[in-house]
């Protein structure tokens, strides 16, 4: 037999201090990740333990042994071993509902009563009769997305007394099951006060539904009925009162929770998985189409049944239970468990065991899970409703109305993420669901509206009108023709340059509608034109136009016949098997398919910092002409209009004051913050944060920061346009601009966070600058240059340029019209998440460089690299985290060899890869040999993280190979980190015979020197051309070769 190890703990306490009290879950994923498939604790836990091995106990108050593989689960479900254990929250939950279906102690009189009772209640043909209200229900929730009203009678504003009170039950079950047991009961008066009070609220709430019932009885199969009249067929006894408030209760409780979680988690996988959503709705519109749900359609959905219950697999949301040992007991042949030992299954972690599910364990593919491959499962793989007798005796009728609602929602909208950069995050209480999960619907037929209203009543038609009222949009012109401008964006350039193109159409007779690409999802119209502007991400979709390529690849050409459309694309010239990949993708496939392209594709470079100036171009030599080849001439391009067309119309009051909060960013706090390189050398940084609650990440993520401009050009940009510290403005509403419009806001709440004073200047708004000069000679100069390219080439930006023409009469209106919205910068996190919990750390280099073509003392500051320098601990900054979408980190397999390569704060991602490969060898895992080539200035300059590595390096974990560029000769001649790849290329070769991944982190230059160098080795050890080299490198990328490349 093996012993359970168990780390060391403090006195009294334990291990108490590792648990994270609101994420259990991630931490026993971490605990599990690096100690192995079984270990034992005290109620919940964190990741802060010592690093024994592979299995470990830790001590909070009683101990624990909790089982994470399959292996050792199915064992642990043999109910002739092991019986169901009441601890934990559960055992709190058990002050308000006592001996209720969910709390009862094994062998207790009434749930055996009880279970007999409702059995039947919970039968096919109870179940099938409950379909119509079910229905009724879902249509509530329908008519509530897509007009914002309920058409019943019991609907409230507040939440429901007992809804508040459960909630305030799990919660505070969760907090008292984890106290520790000394602490005295005065410390917690106030907390188990409230505790009891939400139990009182519960059954206040259930004894006056059961008295309503039983003073106005019916005749309806229901739950409560069962109880009320039901006879246990064994006994004949009849459930006494207060048995039947504990188990309405109970199933009040365990209904709300659960299904809410499955159908939280099912839409975040479809809306995370765009081939998964495609099928889901296929299968809907195939089956079902526009006709009414009947209870015989539902079994004809078998990809929807699958996809509830792959959700389930990686999200159970009752995502562990406890048993006890009824004798001494050995899991696995390995492990001894002493009779009253209580075992928890961790439920998350047995359902992604790969021995069963495969490598791809963690990917969300419902296909697994269709009747045939699911029937083939090994016994015990899938247990999200529980074990044996005990198993959750809701079962079908969760399943029915899953079934429904997930039905008559896909029939009715299509769904996208009101935050595509969304990660996952949990928030747990005695359940598991989506913490700040929010999706946006759209209607895809507005007569399924008029349907449901219709089956609900004729009062409904009131509520439906007066929502339209409430509703209405500001008039167009009536002259102003439609346009589509749709947009793919992570980082915010192509969003911003749709918005230009907004606000740009009015002028030429087209009221333009701005929307993600996704959606459109699932068509674009014919009777529009559309002007699409997308990027690519490493050769992918941007996160808002996945689905939207997704239905494109799919759609047939008579989807697209009709559809009239031009593309303008961004990309990174010096990532060229990827650059315009997208843009490319999606305007031959819209050609072949059928669609009629008005303007050529453009592709434009970011690398050359002319971006918005080629889009202005763009629009004038090509779009522009085209549509009014198209559609004639729709308005006005004279000079006057031009000079106009950017100015966005605000009212200034300089007496209030109020503050804007941002959408889809979190507050992080400055946890420290470093220079990595010696004073005077250009400066390299490091900052840890304090994440958010619920925030997770996984190594080879990144971090988006929301930054602000540096003072002194919002105090420069204020003086000349004249305007005191305390002045607001409010911008019309209806303006094509996505500031914020119709609400007041300090002047310099916008121009220090949401406009970018430091983009350089376009030609449009040279020339438009010029028109407001009154000098003559002057305003013909600064015209004349507006086509010069050392506007982009010397970073002169808008506030430039007015400070060198202090005549131009140029109104904060033009100039907020003519810089683009503040962006987010996204960098890649330097940490682990094995490291410390809920912290990570970001590395870059800070952009100070004396400003070109400004004059004498005038520094050029990169505006987001400044803003985080200037950051203290303690200090907050706004965040978003995003997901590695390339595969771009460690394998899962910690023994697989990597080789990464990278310059400067390109080894960002890499000091995350490092850091958790050394905390599993340290927890006694093997890991695979890592070899780091990396490309800095000198060693007395920029060696970053030097002790770190030279530790890993002792320790085995990684071996590393610098390149110093201004001092080669300590670097075996090598310049640059391709240099040093040629030289070590045997080395680099060996490993990657040994099946090595590769890595790659840097500037676009550095991506070009390795490709380059890849392929030299090719080369010299297969022969052949270089064109077989490239396309040898080519294939390798998402396969063994991943890059992560930044302008």
């Amino acid at each position: 037999m093996e012993p359970i190890p168990q780390p060391a703990g403090l006195p009294f306490l334990g291990n108490v201090l590792s648990i994270d009290a609101e994420h259990p879950q991630e931490s026993l994923a971490n605990i599990s990740q690096l100690y192995g498939m079984i270990f034992g604790l005290v109620r919940s836990i964190s990741f802060k333990a010592d690093r024994l091995g592979p299995i470990f106990k830790l001590k909070i108050g009683a101990e624990r042994i909790f089982v994470a593989s399959h292996e050792l689960a199915k064992d642990l479900f043999d109910e002739k071993k092991f019986e169901k254990a009441v601890a934990g929250p559960l055992k709190e939950i058990r002050h308000g509902v006592k001996d209720g279906s969910f709390t009862a102690q094994p062998g207790e009189h009434n749930w055996e009563i009880a279970h007999r009772i409702l059995m039947p209640a919970f039968g096919p043909l109870s179940i099938e009769s409950m379909f119509n209200e079910m229905a009724d229900v879902a249509s509530q929730l329908v008519l509530k997305c897509a007009m914002g009203d309920r058409f019943n009678s019991f609907y409230h504003d507040d939440m429901h007394p007992f809804v508040k009170a459960m909630l305030g039950l799990l919660t505070g079950a969760g907090a008292r099951a984890r106290r520790p047991g000394f602490a005295p009961e005065m410390l917690y008066s106030k907390s188990n006060q409230q505790f009891h009070d939400d139990i009182d609220e519960l059954q206040i709430v259930a004894k006056q539904l059961l008295n309503e019932r039983r003073k106005h009885p019916t005749d309806k199969k229901d739950l409560l009925n069962a109880m009320i009249n039901g006879r246990d067929s064994k006994t004949g006894e009849q459930l006494p009162e207060e048995v039947i408030i504990r188990n309405m209760i109970t199933f009040l409780i365990a209904g709300h929770e659960t299904t809410s979680g499955l159908l939280s988690f099912l839409f975040y996988e479809l809306l995370s998985n765009p081939e998964a959503y495609s099928s889901a709705q296929k299968e809907i519109d195939d089956v079902i189409g526009k006709q009414k749900i009947t209870l015989e359609l539902l079994p004809k959905l078998p990809y929807i049944n699958a996809c509830l219950r792959e959700t389930l697999r990686l999200h159970p949301t009752a995502p562990g239970f406890a048993l006890t040992a009824k004798e001494d007991q050995v899991l696995g042949g390995k492990y001894t468990v002493k009779k009253g030992d209580v075992c928890v299954a961790v439920l998350p972690l047995i359902h992604r065991d790969t021995a069963v599910y495969g490598e791809d364990a963690e990917a969300f593919k419902p296909e697994r899970m269709l009747d045939e491959p699911f029937g083939k499962l090994p016994p015990h793989s899938w247990k999200p409703f529980g074990n044996g007798m005990r198993a959750c005796i809701g079962r079908p009728f969760a399943w029915q109305e899953a079934l429904l609602c997930v039905a008559t929602l896909l029939q009715t909208f299509r769904f996208r993420l009101a935050d595509p950069s969304y990660t996952l995050q949990i928030k747990t209480t005695l359940t598991i669901k989506p913490d700040n999960f929010h999706m946006k619907a759209e209607l895809r037929d507005p007569d399924m509206i008029e349907k449901l209203v219709g089956s609900i009543g004729a009062s409904s038609n009131t509520g439906h009108k007066n929502h339209h009222k409430q509703h209405d949009t500001t008039e167009a012109d009536p002259n102003a023709a439609p346009l589509l401008v749709l947009y793919g964006s992570n980082t915010g350039t192509c969003e911003a340059l749709a918005q230009s193109l907004s606000s740009t159409a009015a002028r030429h007779g087209y009221k333009a509608k701005v929307a993600t690409m996704d959606s459109f999802a699932s068509g674009m119209p014919k009777d529009i034109p559309a002007v699409i502007i997308t990027a690519s991400y490493e050769g992918q979709p941007p996160d808002n136009a996945s689905h939207f390529c997704n239905w494109l690849e799919k759609a047939d050409k008579e989807e697209l016949k009709g559809v009239k459309y031009s593309v303008f694309g961004v990309g990174n010239k010096r990532w060229a098997s990827t650059y315009q990949r997208i843009p490319t993708v999606v305007d031959s496939t819209l050609a072949e398919k059928g669609a009629e392209r008005l303007a050529d594709r453009f592709a434009a470079d970011v690398t050359d910092g002319s971006v918005f100036d080629k889009f202005d171009h763009w629009q004038d030599e090509q779009l522009w002409p085209a549509m009014s080849e198209a559609f004639g001439e729709k308005g006005s391009s004279g000079e006057q209009s031009q000079s106009d067309a950017s100015e966005l119309k605000v009212e200034i009051d300089l007496q209030s004051r109020s503050n804007l909060l941002r959408q889809n960013m979190q507050v992080a706090e400055v946890r420290d913050t470093r220079l990595l390189t010696k004073p005077g050398a250009p400066r390299k940084r490091h900052i840890a944060l304090n994440l958010p609650t619920g925030l997770t990440y996984k190594t080879g993520d990144y971090l988006a920061v929301l930054p602000h401009n540096p003072i002194e050009n919002v105090r420069r940009i204020m003086r000349r346009l004249r305007l005191p510290w305390d002045a607001t403005l409010k911008i019309e509403e209806g303006s094509a601009t996505s500031l914020p419009t119709g609400i007041t806001i300090p002047v310099y709440d916008i121009l220090s966070g949401m406009v970018e004073l430091a983009q350089p200047a376009t030609s449009r708004a040279v020339q438009i600058i010029a028109k407001t000069i009154p000098e003559e000679a002057a305003s013909e100069e600064l015209a004349n240059r507006a086509g010069d390219e050392s506007f982009q080439k010397n970073n002169i930006s808008v506030l430039d340029i007015l400070e060198e023409y202090p005549t131009a009469e140029f109104s904060i209106g033009q100039f907020l019209g003519a810089v683009p919205p503040m962006r987010v910068r996204q960098y890649s996190i330097s940490s682990s998440p094995l490291e410390k919990e809920n912290v990570a750390s970001l590395t870059w280099s800070v952009i100070d460089a004396p400003a070109k073509g400004r004059g004498e003392g005038r520094h050029f500051e990169g505006v987001s690299s400044n803003f985080l320098e200037r950051l203290s601990p303690g200090d907050r900054v706004q965040i978003s985290h995003r997901a590695s979408r390339t595969g771009f980190g460690l394998p899962k397999d910690h023994e697989s060899p990597i080789i990464m390569a990278c310059a400067g704060t390109g080894l960002a991602p890499f000091r995350a890869f490092v850091a958790e490969r050394a905390l599993k060898k340290a927890a006694g895992k093997n890991v695979g040999a890592a070899l780091l080539f990396y490309g800095l200035n000198a060693p007395d300059e920029d060696d970053m993280y030097r002790e770190e590595f030279d530790a890993w390096e002792k320790a085995g974990v990684v071996d590393v190979r610098r390149a110093f560029t201004h001092a080669s000769e300590k670097s075996y001649g090598a310049r640059f980190v391709q240099d040093r790849i040629w030289h070590d290329r045997k080395d680099a070769i060996k490993m990657f015979k040994q099946n090595a991944s590769l890595y790659l982190c840097g500037a676009g230059v550095v991506g070009t020197g390795i490709a380059e160098v890849m392929k030299k080795i090719r080369m010299e050890y297969h022969g052949g051309s270089e064109e077989e080299a490239a396309e040898w490198v080519s294939e390798l990328k998402g396969e063994r070769y991943w890059a992560d490349v930044f302008a």
